[in-house]
This record gives structure tokens, C-alpha cells and sequence, in this order.
């Protein structure tokens, strides 16, 4: 498994150009099921809000189908965390 997270702590930003190559050779490597989003809030709270954040990891999913974006964004954690 890897936790897609903290992507802007060392640059202070939330971008689609930059996470997006970071974002796609994770689930490219690994694989919807092996993939989860996670933030790092509060720290991220510091140069961006949470919606932003939902927002430009959605955009770099979008290549995904709709399933995939759904185990990564929840059921690979849901099925990890036993929740």
C-alpha cells in the first residue's frame, strides 16, 4: 500500500502540475487498490484550504475511471483501515 499524501508540504502548494506527475506513477505503479489519498491537514491549512486540496486531487484522478478514483479516494482505505 502507499498514502498519497502531504504532496505540497515541502513547496507550500497545491497544483495540479505539480501533483498530478506524482499522483499518476503512484496508482500507475501500484494500482487503484494499493493507492490512498490522504491529507496532511492542518499543516496543508497553512498555504491552502481543504476544498482546494479535494479539488486538485480529483483533477489529478480524472484520467481514472470512476471506480478507480473511488478506491483511491475511499475504498482502499475503507478495506486498510478496516472501516
Amino acid at each position: 500500500m502507499t498514502k498519497i499524501s502531504g504532496l505540497g508540504t515541502f513547496t507550500r502548494s497545491c497544483n495540479v502540475e505539480e501533483w498530478c506527475p506524482i499522483v499518476e506513477c503512484a496508482v500507475d505503479t501500484f494500482g487503484p487498490a494499493r493507492c490512498l489519498f490522504g491529507s496532511n491537514f492542518p499543516i496543508e491549512k497553512l498555504w491552502t484550504s481543504y476544498a482546494a486540496l479535494i479539488a486538485v486531487a480529483r483533477t489529478a484522478l480524472s484520467r481514472y475511471s470512476a471506480d478507480e478514483q473511488l478506491a483511491v479516494l475511499h475504498d482502499t482505505a475503507a478495506r486498510l483501515y478496516r472501516i
